[in-house]
């Protein structure tokens, strides 16, 4: 087994771990919806913010709670 106070040894999460429900991940998420949104609606904003709106997830999945790991 791996030394976990080693700063060289990387962090393996458990496959029911949560981390990946992070607001913090939500929110990059999101931003990468956004960036992709304007690139595709050229430059409009208001086209990319219904772009945005149709695909991105992370205010839903706040709304209704955090998705029990699988």
């Amino acid at each position: 087994m791996s030394d976990p106070t080693d700063p060289d040894t990387e962090a393996v999460e458990p496959d029911n771990s949560t981390v990946d429900d992070w607001f913090g991940q939500n929110v990059a998420r999101d931003q990468e919806v956004a960036d992709e949104a304007m690139a595709e609606a050229g430059g409009d904003a208001e086209e990319a913010e219904q772009i945005f709106e149709d695909r991105a997830a992370g205010e839903e999945t706040y709304d209704e709670g955090h998705p029990r790991p699988q």
